[in-house]
């Protein structure tokens, strides 16, 4: 309990490089599909909902909520999760989205979380403590709405279900291991507050330079 405490602080810490409030927010919502390791289960059976909120415009935090389904011809099982997410403008960071004017962006999100794993052959609840890691790549189609794509790694660790809803090799269920599966979905984000989609993620060298430039006239009449 005490190891979960210092991962959700030391992660709640990291937020606090704003410098001032950014005040921008938004929804997503997304759908796609899963992979799962060991065995590898692939299904059209993803799909999660987040709020994000950037403080500034590099960095910020999101909280999601996801569900997958894993079907195998012999069982299967039900994923959900919840995640507390840092997420960093990977297209500022890098300073490298160069193309498309103002329209391409790129995060980069990654955190902890709690997640459930329920099998359809065995009663139980598996309760797991998980990571993950993710990019998502960005497309701006009018000031308050965007569509994205999104991968992500998610390592769990005590798990004890396979994603088959059988204990690996005939263990009980004591015998725990660290599973791992990927998403890849799209999806659409809503912004409102003090910046749309080309605020954060999807801010270009070009706009860069072009609000620099703008700044530079302004400061001419002040």
């Amino acid at each position: 309990m005490k190891q979960k405490i210092t991962l959700i602080a030391l992660l709640l810490s990291l937020t606090a490089v704003a410098q001032k409030p950014f005040d921008q927010y938004s929804f997503e919502a997304e759908y796609g599909f899963n992979v799962s390791g060991n065995p590898t289960i692939m299904d059209f059976a993803h799909w999660g909902v987040s709020f994000r909120y950037m403080m500034e415009r590099d960095w910020g935090i999101k909280f999601d909520f996801a569900k997958d389904e894993f079907t195998d011809a012999d069982g299967g099982t039900n994923y959900t999760r919840v995640s507390v997410q840092v997420v960093n403008n990977l297209g500022r960071t890098l300073n490298s989205m160069t193309m498309n004017g103002d329209k391409l962006g790129m995060l980069a999100h990654g955190g902890i979380g709690w997640s459930s794993l329920t099998s359809n052959s065995h009663p139980g609840t598996d309760n797991i403590l998980h990571v993950i890691i993710g990019l998502t790549p960005q497309y701006k189609l009018t000031d308050s709405f965007a569509i994205y794509v999104d991968a992500a790694y998610i390592a769990n660790f005590t798990q004890h279900f396979t994603y088959d809803g059988f204990y690996p090799n005939g263990t009980g269920t004591k015998e725990a291991f660290t599973g791992s599966m990927i998403n890849a979905s799209v999806g659409i984000s809503y912004y409102f507050g003090k910046g749309g989609p080309g605020q954060t993620g999807i801010l270009t060298r070009a706009s860069q330079e072009k609000r620099k430039t703008t700044n530079r006239k302004t400061s001419l009449y002040n």
